[in-house]
């Protein structure tokens, strides 16, 4: 790929991706700032020449930042900042990781609501695993106000919609920007190493489908049959992901990870026609007058 698609590509995602800084509140100065420690991060470490740390002249060279800068950089020491996930995140990944909280599907069980009632398996015991500060009751509180779960005739804490590792419903914003985060750049990483350094990836695949030309009607059975589907294939494909993990949690070779995800979206077709669709694209409107 030449260095002209590849800024084309770049463009294209850095649209939508300052379209959601703005509405996050993160202005231009805010986002070059970032922008630029991110490169002296990736550049110290990128292509080490025979294993040494790369120095400020080579961060230089690759990254385009002056050496002055890059030394600037380097002196301040500052440590990347990686997101946490919340406590929310932690219960619903714990729910869905242990043979004993799901199904033979890979669907969520219906927990006991609290230890008295359920002991180890039960949702106060689930929350308490990870906080001690943070009362189930509080949490279950906000997962019922938010329709995410129902309390059964039997008082367990049951799904009023199957879901399996995605926190988006529950945890809002912060929730699915680290999940789409996440698998996004997992996605990206396979595409660097595959297509741009034609290094071989066992296991890295991504299957995309698009449609033009569709009435709304379409549309929405596409995107429900997509979701219908998508969470019967999650679960499943969950069920395995805990069975090996119990299977694999002694072995001494067990340091691979992995990630997959399925996403339906749809919009209008003609405002955003897409990269497969150009012809459709309409003249962006005239910039008013200053």
């Amino acid at each position: 790929m030449n260095t002209f698609d590849f800024e084309s590509l770049l463009r294209y995602l850095l649209r939508r991706l300052v379209r959601i800084a703005i509405g996050a509140g993160v202005t231009y100065q805010s986002f070059t700032k970032l922008l630029r420690e991110v490169y002296h991060e990736v550049g110290s470490s990128y292509e080490p020449v025979k294993g040494k740390p790369n120095s400020d002249s080579r961060v230089s060279l690759l990254t385009g930042l002056p050496r002055r800068e890059v030394r600037a950089l380097r002196e301040r020491g500052s440590e990347p900042h990686v997101p946490q996930p919340s406590i929310e995140r932690l219960v619903i990944d714990a729910w869905t990781s242990r043979l004993d909280l799901i199904d033979a599907e890979g669907n969520m069980l219906p927990l006991p609501r609290t230890v008295r009632q359920g002991g180890d398996v039960s949702f106060e015991a689930l929350v308490e695993q990870f906080n001690t500060d943070i009362r189930a009751r509080a949490l279950l509180d906000e997962w019922l106000r938010k329709g995410f779960v129902v309390i059964d005739e039997q008082d367990r804490v049951v799904l009023a919609q199957q879901q399996r590792r995605t926190g988006g419903a529950v945890e809002g914003a912060g929730g699915a920007g680290l999940l789409v985060t996440e698998l996004c750049a997992d996605l990206l990483d396979g595409f660097e190493r595959v297509y741009q350094q034609g290094r071989p990836m066992p296991g890295f695949a991504y299957q995309v489908i698009y449609g033009h030309g569709l009435t709304e009607e379409s549309a929405q059975l596409i995107c429900a049959t997509m979701q219908r589907e998508g969470t019967l294939m999650s679960n499943r494909i969950n069920r395995l992901i805990v069975e090996r993990e119990t299977l694999d949690a002694r072995r001494g070779d067990a340091r691979m990870r992995v990630s997959a995800g399925f996403v339906a979206y749809r919009t209008d077709g003609v405002d955003e026609p897409g990269l497969l669709a150009p012809g459709l694209r309409r003249a962006p409107p005239a910039a008013s007058p200053p």
